[in-house]
């Protein structure tokens, strides 16, 4: 029984997307207890403590991402760096990244759907993980697949939802405030299991740093702020020195880090290759990421210090996952949106005098002017032209998650912003389709009536 079990196991896990819907096991095959159930999402675990996982990308997906946005400096790049992506375009048709994620909703489904015992210990932690792996990979899907929600419009496209194990099943795209409710919905269910043992990851903290998350892209600005301070209660931001520990390169979760990609190392050396991607140094970072960094700033501020040498080549450790800084940001933007400016700016003196030294409180009197050409960022969420607190806060954000895989969704939330960059002699467009990345063209064949983003009729070859 254990042999058979395991062997649908290691079946199941080399599925591809459009076998999603197809693959069920046999009845003499289904796992039984809830220790059997655990299997599945421990293979998923050990995914992703190796960095091998879609739902918390490795630092070298991370840094091929970053490189596709405009932190990096693509002209520049030397041949070494060739694996680096030039532009959005690069990467809005890979196929793989849907695919990943449904192969982990379909297991998340199987535990769900099939798993008898829901009220052992053992059970609940299952189910509680299910749903919160289910649930991230939805919102993950979403923020890569559909628009930006906007509350003015009442027809958005959403994903395919899936929510049981069916091979007959071959559902179309839902509306977005259709897969914003099934998200949604997911996420409080795995709240309500209360995970706590570590062994999972996906604790209850983290399942409100996802909810914090989800709020903040859906513009529920009173619920992000409610997730966000729970979050930052039981992990309070960490001090200038504390930051400068927490982000040397490692294999543990340290300071406020809630959640990791690359928890184990591969290697026999403890500090090789965590955090870090070879080709990335081949590609130096963009002055007008430099630029945002004032000149005291850039003598104080332990974030300058940390990212980069003299000849401009990124040194910061890659970090994938999640921690607190993050939710301060998302209560200091939420705030804004809500006009309350006064608490905006003060969560944004909050992280600044952690971050710089000798730091002076900025007031809403002395904000500083936006650094002309810095940022292709000119509008925020709700489409109004940034003001000097909304700069602020947007260029807070992008130098603290610099290299933690943020860049493309802040661009593709605040305007979806055209430019171009060139190499060796080729121009290269991000336009504004392309941060809705492709439905993979397999699905749009297989499925009648199943939508393609638009923008694609001249980019994808049926």
């Amino acid at each position: 029984m254990k042999h058979i079990f395991i062997t649908c196991l290691l079946f199941l896990s080399i599925t591809s997307c459009q076998e999603y819907l197809d693959i069920k096991p046999h009845e003499e095959v289904i796992p039984q207890s809830a220790e059997e159930f655990s299997a599945l999402l421990h293979t998923h675990l050990d995914q992703l403590d190796n960095g091998k996982s879609a739902l918390i990308l490795s630092a070298a997906e991370i840094a091929s991402n970053e490189s596709a946005c405009d932190n990096l400096e693509v002209a520049l790049t030397r041949a070494e760096g060739a694996l680096l992506r030039n532009y959005i375009g690069d990467i809005a048709t890979t196929e793989r990244t849907y695919s990943s994620y449904y192969s982990l909703i379909r297991d998340c489904n199987i535990i769900i759907g099939e798993m008898k015992d829901t009220e052992s210990d053992v059970a609940r932690n299952v189910l509680g993980t299910a749903y919160a792996i289910r649930g991230a990979c939805y919102y993950e899907l979403m923020r890569l697949y559909c628009d930006v929600y906007n509350p003015q419009l009442k027809s958005q496209l959403g994903l395919q939802l899936v929510a049981v194990f069916d091979m007959e099943d071959r559902p179309i795209r839902s509306s977005l405030k259709e897969t914003m409710e099934f998200i949604e919905d997911d996420l409080k269910k795995a709240l309500s299991y209360n995970v706590q043992e570590p062994i999972w990851r996906f604790t209850a903290d983290v399942v409100k740093g996802y909810l914090a998350r989800f709020y903040f892209w859906t513009q529920q600005w009173d619920n992000a702020i409610y997730y966000a301070n729970e979050v930052m209660k039981s992990y309070p931001l960490v001090n200038r020195e504390g930051y400068k520990e927490m982000m040397k390169n490692g294999y543990s979760l340290k300071g406020n880090m809630l959640i990791k990609s690359e928890l184990l190392s591969s290697s026999s050396s403890e500090q090789e290759g965590a955090g870090t991607y070879e080709p990335l140094k081949y590609r130096p970072v963009s002055k007008r990421f430099i630029d945002t960094f004032s000149d005291t700033e850039k003598t104080n501020d332990i974030r300058y210090e940390m990212y980069f040498s003299k000849k401009r080549i990124a040194v910061k450790f890659i970090f994938s996952g999640m921690r607190s800084a993050e939710m301060l940001l998302i209560r200091a933007e939420s705030y804004y949106h809500k006009g309350s400016e006064s608490l905006a700016l003060a969560d944004i003196n909050t992280l600044r005098e952690n971050r710089i030294s000798n730091y002076e409180p900025l007031t809403l009197s002395t904000l500083p002017e936006p650094v002309s050409g810095t940022d292709y960022i000119t509008q925020d969420v709700t489409g109004t032209p940034l003001t000097k607190l909304a700069s602020l806060i947007l260029t807070e954000r992008r130098k603290e998650l610099f290299l933690e895989g943020d860049r493309l969704y802040e661009l593709k939330r605040n305007g979806r912003p055209e430019f171009w960059v060139a190499k060796n002699g080729q121009k290269y467009t991000t336009r504004k389709f392309m941060y809705n990345f492709a439905i993979p063209i397999r699905d749009i064949k297989r499925i009648p009536d199943l939508q393609q983003n638009e923008g694609y009729e001249d980019y994808i070859i049926n």
